[in-house]
């Protein structure tokens, strides 16, 4: 799946989920550009040029098509995408100051909502012997 095209993103995890309720498990790959390296040490300019992160930006980046969709069949005029992504940044920001201003969560928070309870997982040392801890 294109997973630089929203649309098609949309149409793959509505066709997942029916196919999920009826016939089990299915996996999606989705196929995106990473416009950064992998961490600080990998600026990612090393191994593709500066045009090449330039013309995936321009011709797939998500945020862009969107917003020559809407342009283009007048679902919104270009100030009123600029209002609204006004007002997202302030939100943003808003989020960003909250997130600094708190407290680290207890390590007991890290796997809340991710694992359903008490299915078993272990997590092993790296001699895969002994069992570091019992997952929620």
């Amino acid at each position: 799946v294109d997973g630089m095209d929203f649309l098609a993103v949309k149409q793959a995890c509505k066709f997942a989920k029916e196919h999920v309720l009826e016939n089990g498990p299915i996996i999606l790959e989705m196929d995106t550009y990473r416009y950064h390296g992998h961490s600080m040490s990998d600026p990612g300019s090393t191994y593709r040029t500066r045009d090449e992160i330039a013309g995936i930006r321009q011709e797939r980046d998500p945020i862009e098509r969107v917003r020559k969709l809407l342009l283009t069949h007048d679902l919104a005029t270009a100030q009123e995408l600029k209002d609204m992504e006004k007002e997202i940044r302030k939100e943003v920001d808003t989020a960003i100051a909250k997130a600094k201003e708190s407290p680290m969560p207890d390590t007991s928070e890290l796997f809340k909502n991710v694992y359903v309870n008490d299915c078993g997982l272990e997590s092993f040392g790296v001699d895969r012997k002994v069992v570091r801890t019992v997952l929620p």
